[in-house]
């Protein structure tokens, strides 16, 4: 496995109104103050509803904090005159100097904000913060940002190399759109002013500004963002650090996963949503630019700098296969198309670009890819993607337990090692890793004893498992630096503990059904799952479904004389019978799956004889078979003679027959989650790892609440199943119910697939039309908004038809 220690990821709640400029900026003054504050997301919200679009941004960006950042009883007098009011001990209102005294005296006091609140917890339920339970309810480690959190965010301005002197920020008077995006990509050093608004700049320092923040080659920033404590005079702008960057003091941007067929973006549009998308897009996966219409992008003539740096962006993006998409929060896709079709027209027509690596994509803000690989990410220097190995245990539900503790996460570099108020937090990623992602999980279910889990928090992150370096357990005065360090044990937990472990945070017990059960005893006899759903699943489906024959006649169930009906429900095949079934599979690897499944006992090879005495005529497996053989039904004695077997006249023919917990599974149709299973798996990357899990059941009080037929996980996604045979099996008021069970358990485990899968040719329109109405009636879908519902026929077959609900 490996380790990276890194600053934390912060999300800020602010109200989208008017003032959202002050305020967001207000929130990256306060990131500009402590260690990694460059990374610090800012995220609006009207009434306290948040944007879904901005919820899905928040889940990609993995925060471990959600907060708010209470605004000051100055703040609110400010914007809102007269807000301020206190009444007397006789009950009268305080007016006159009396009100003007108490309100300075109150000024800087904190007002907690109720819809401030609300947006931060519906922010905060979508993502995965660091959580644990407490009285039967999860309570979160931090929700309000205040000036007591030091433990949390430490300051940057205690670190000596950190240069203190001469930065580019936003002017303190600078407000709106331009003040906000300025703020965005350089910080900002100093105070922003209530009153500030709009600038009003010349239209070269507007082109500095453009060609500044979009990166062009030799972009001169104008003087006015130069912020000096002391004296700007000899400060070449050109070469000046921004306020962002002293926050990233011993730290570094690094990437994971693969950055290939990566996509930018441009944002358009003025609001607070706007920004916020093109902040989170950036810190999540490293390219997006935010052009409100301040900076020209919409004028008749578009400033030279945004052409050519939209241009460089594009192609840099092209040069490794990725592509630059404009977008918006606010806009439509009417809207952003015209906008395309402007910035081409300003193409410089003396020496066009190859069109291929300049031309952008229009992606609406409800199509946007946030499953994307290659995420971007801070980390400590040199303290990134560290090798560690640490002896395992496995449990009978595949979940991997650490036998000793990690090493403490120790920061080697001098400066920081010195400072006693850094915090930092720690991603483990298992090699390879089956665990799900995000999501929420109770900080309890992370850890594999409880000695550890005492000593801090833990959360399921975007790579792996995340913990917090600092113990918050007793620690004793005068302790080492060393031994004030977490050092935890961890679990990995398999997919079955993971729908287990989300039962559990909604008070259900989750167990497997009778039905999971038998599928789970074929797979241990196999060897695992993926051997248990590519044989019931699989190509020779087709030969163990034919060994249960609708008749007891064997003319009637084989005519072609490669089997024997020994009872309706019950039939033997031949080898060649089962290759006539399976005719798209070569003999040699019809006999090496055959054989394979032999050995593991789901398929018995024997042969089929008559007592002598009562006559009976039975299978009896090879490992029964003597010269004299024993009768199932009455005891008796045969001669393994010709007689015994009836034909033909030289040798028996060897019969395969399946396991009856095997029958049993065909019978109760579990081969169509399997089926599915090997569908959904045949899809996926082969990159990707799959995981699955099927028949299992939310239990309360005892009491079955609802079974699903699969859940899988893949490529970050969960998917929620439910199997039929029938095509029409979902109509009616037991459909309806049947259908918004699986969409509370979708809910619940945070699905982002809910699949209708069916071996028929197709659902029927009465079907359909239950699964759209209701999964579309569901009132209780999560904040970020519904699964995508699937609706999957033919399974088993060479026409498989997988649609999406909604989609014509």
């Amino acid at each position: 496995m490996s380790m990276t220690l890194r600053p934390p990821r912060v999300v800020i709640v602010i109200d989208g109104g008017e003032q959202w400029s002050f305020w967001a900026r207000r929130a990256l003054f306060r990131a500009g103050r402590v260690w990694g504050g460059a990374g610090l997301a800012v995220v609006p919200h009207h009434d306290g509803e948040v944007h879904p679009v901005l919820l899905r941004a928040c889940q990609a960006y993995d925060p471990d904090y959600v907060v708010t950042y209470p605004p000051t009883v100055g703040d609110l007098e400010f914007f809102d005159p007269g807000w301020f009011q206190i009444t007397s001990a006789d009950g009268d209102c305080v007016t006159g100097e009396e009100r003007l005294r108490l309100l300075e005296q109150a000024s800087a006091e904190v007002v907690p904000v109720q819809t401030d609140a609300a947006a931060r917890d519906q922010i905060a339920a979508e993502c995965s913060t660091y959580q644990t339970s407490e009285h039967g309810e999860l309570h979160e480690a931090i929700e309000i940002l205040g000036e007591n959190d030091v433990q949390h965010f430490p300051t940057v301005l205690n670190m000596q190399s950190t240069w203190h002197g001469s930065v580019l920020a936003c002017p303190s008077d600078w407000g709106g759109a331009l003040g906000a995006a300025v703020a965005c990509y350089a910080g900002v050093a100093a105070p922003p002013a209530r009153d500030a608004s709009e600038p009003e700049i010349t239209g070269e320092v507007r082109k500095d500004i453009a060609s500044w923040l979009l990166g062009n080659a030799g972009a001169t920033p104008p003087n006015e963002l130069l912020w000096h404590p002391t004296s700007a005079l000899g400060i070449d702008t050109a070469a000046a650090t921004t306020a962002n960057d002293r926050t990233m003091t011993h730290l570094l941007p690094i990437t994971a996963g693969f950055p290939h067929r990566q996509t930018g973006l441009l944002v358009l549009g003025d609001t607070a949503e706007d920004f916020a998308l093109s902040r989170l897009w950036r810190l999540t996966f490293g390219t997006a630019h935010w052009l409100p219409s301040v900076l020209g992008v919409s004028e008749e003539h578009v400033p030279w700098p945004i052409e050519r740096g939209v241009t460089r962006i594009a192609r840099r993006l092209n040069e490794h296969a990725g592509k630059l998409a404009i977008t918006s929060m606010s806009l439509s896709h009417t809207e952003l198309t015209e906008a395309r079709a402007h910035l081409r027209a300003a193409r410089p027509v003396t020496n066009p670009a190859p069109a291929r690596n300049t031309d952008l994509d229009v992606l609406t803000s409800q199509n946007l890819p946030w499953k994307q690989s290659a995420t971007v990410s801070l980390a400590v220097n040199d303290q990134w993607d560290s090798i560690v190995t640490i002896p395992v245990t496995v449990d009978d539900m595949a979940t991997t337990r650490m036998a000793a503790p990690l090493p403490p996460p120790i920061l080697t570099h001098p400066e920081l090692a010195a400072q006693s108020d850094t915090n930092w937090h720690v991603d483990v990623q298992w090699r390879p890793g089956q665990a799900v992602r995000r999501r929420g999980l109770d900080s309890l279910a992370l850890f594999a004893d409880r000695p550890t889990m005492m000593q801090t928090w833990a959360r399921s992150s975007r790579d792996g498992v995340t913990y917090q370096a600092q113990r918050y357990d007793l620690v004793v005065a005068g302790t080492r630096n060393e031994n004030r360090l977490a050092r935890v044990a961890l679990r990995d937990l398999s997919l079955q503990a993971w729908v287990a472990a989300k039962g559990t945070e909604h008070g259900l017990q989750v167990r497997v059904s009778d039905a999971g059960r038998r599928a789970t005893l074929l797979a241990d006899m196999l060897g695992g799952r993926q051997s248990y759903t590519e044989l019931f699943g699989g190509v020779l489906l087709p030969a163990l479904r034919a060994m249960l024959p609708k008749s007891a006649s064997t003319t009637a169930a084989y005519p072609d004389r490669q089997g024997i009906a020994l009872s309706a429900g019950e039939g033997v095949l031949s080898f060649a019978g089962i290759c006539a079934r399976t005719p798209n599979l070569p003999k040699d690897e019809v006999r090496r799956r055959i054989d394979a499944a032999s050995r593991a006992g789901v398929i018995r090879r024997g042969l089929v004889l008559r007592c002598a005495t009562c006559e009976h005529k039975q299978f009896q497996t090879i490992d029964n078979i003597s010269q004299r053989w024993t009768c199932q039904r009455c005891d008796a004695l045969s001669d393994l003679d010709q007689w015994s077997w009836k034909a033909p006249n030289d040798e028996p023919i060897w019969f395969y027959d399946l396991h009856p917990v095997g029958r049993q599974v065909l019978r109760d149709n579990g081969h169509v989650p399997a089926l599915l299973s090997t569908y959904l798996r045949n899809k996926q990357n082969p990159r990707n790892t799959f995981d699955d899990v099927a028949e299992v059941e939310f239990v309360k009080d005892g009491q079955p609440e609802v079974e699903l037929d699969l859940v899988t996980y893949t490529d970050d996604t969960i998917t929620v199943a439910e199997c039929k045979s029938s095509g029409n099996d979902l109509v009616g008021r037991s459909g309806r119910a049947e259908i918004t069970k699986k969409c509370t358990a979708a809910s619940r485990i945070r699905a982002d697939q809910l699949v209708f899968a069916t071996t028929a040719e197709r659902w029927t329109s009465a079907s359909r039309s239950t699964i759209e109405t209701t999964t579309q009636n569901y009132s209780s879908w999560r904040p970020a908004g519904a699964p995508k519902v699937v609706l999957i026929a033919g399974l088993g077959t060479d026409d498989v038809s997988a649609e999406v609900s909604g989609s014509n």
